[in-house]
């Protein structure tokens, strides 16, 4: 082989050399990036770790700090203690512990409306309570109506089934805070009223159910009635209204007349259709067996 043959030669092995050298400095790159990458694996679960760790704690230091609280809460609720007489003549029949009334409160809020118990309702499963109307309006509306709002503990499709009413907090609630009562009565009549003027009364409504019952004694009378003797007396309730009158005068009349071409007369005063008895009682006043209301037909 010719000398330029030879440096030709020399020169590829040394290029060949000098590729496989590269090639060989890449793969080292590439497991020192993996070591890299697993050192940061390592490290990124040990953090992790560590945090979860954390948070644990810090949950159950909580759950602690709760419980602590509950208790030194509990602690300084003091219910009358009976005394044995027999082993202390000089103490009294019973000794009284004060409440600390301001700590307890945050204890007697509901957690959806977050005001103060009202009508409590305890969930079975897992004793979490709520406010009546609360936690009914949760099961009636809500997408998730059959676990627990809080907890999120199952209890089933029927979930109006695992409610306890708490006598004994609803019990707790009336002793600290007596007003309540008169102001959930006062609610509840205002409600009713509110319906009732609607038109929709609720049921319940016991001011509806009076002024259904017959308690008004009418007697109907033609306007033109020369002997003056009424026709019929009716016993009718409160909310008996004048369009209700004029279909009974149809019907006694028994002329194919439009209501509206009969008119009702109480004390010389035509009478509007939506006039009940106790509205008339109010403004033009009832005599007792003399509430006549006359009546006539208007010319077309």
């Amino acid at each position: 082989m010719s000398e330029r043959g030879k440096r030709r030669t020399n020169r590829r092995e040394k290029q060949k050399e000098k590729l496989e050298e590269k090639e060989k400095e890449k793969e080292k790159e590439k497991d020192r990036e993996r070591s890299r990458d697993k050192e940061k694996e390592k490290e990124k679960t040990i953090e992790d770790k560590k945090m979860i760790s954390s948070s644990s704690k810090q949950e159950i230091d909580s759950k602690e700090e709760k419980k602590n609280k509950n208790e030194k809460i509990l602690n300084n609720i003091l219910l009358p203690l009976a005394i044995d007489n027999s082993s202390s003549k000089e103490l009294s029949q019973y000794s009284t512990i004060h409440l600390n009334k301001e700590a307890l409160l945050d204890l007697l809020k509901c957690p959806l409306c977050k005001g103060y118990y009202r009508t409590p309702y305890t969930i079975n499963e897992c004793m979490h309570t709520f406010c009546r109307s609360c936690i009914f309006k949760y099961f009636a509306s809500s997408i998730q109506r059959e676990v627990c709002p809080i907890c999120e503990t199952k209890i089933g499709g029927r979930p109006m089934d695992s409610l306890i009413f708490d006598n004994n907090l609803d019990s707790l609630l009336n002793i600290l805070f007596p007003k309540f009562e008169e102001i959930d009565k006062n609610n509840i009549k205002l409600l009713y009223k509110t319906f009732r003027d609607k038109g929709t009364p609720l049921p319940g409504d016991e001011e509806e159910a009076k002024l259904k019952m017959p308690t008004v004694r009418i007697f109907i009378m033609q306007d033109n009635n020369k002997e003056n003797k009424a026709i019929k007396a009716y016993l009718v309730p409160k909310n008996f209204n004048v369009i209700t009158l004029k279909e009974i005068i149809k019907q006694i009349s028994k002329k194919d007349i439009d209501i509206n071409s009969i008119c009702v007369k109480y004390k010389d005063q035509e009478m509007e259709n939506d006039l009940t008895m106790e509205v008339i009682d109010t403004r033009y006043g009832f005599d007792q067996d003399k509430n006549i209301f006359y009546y006539s037909f208007k010319k077309e």
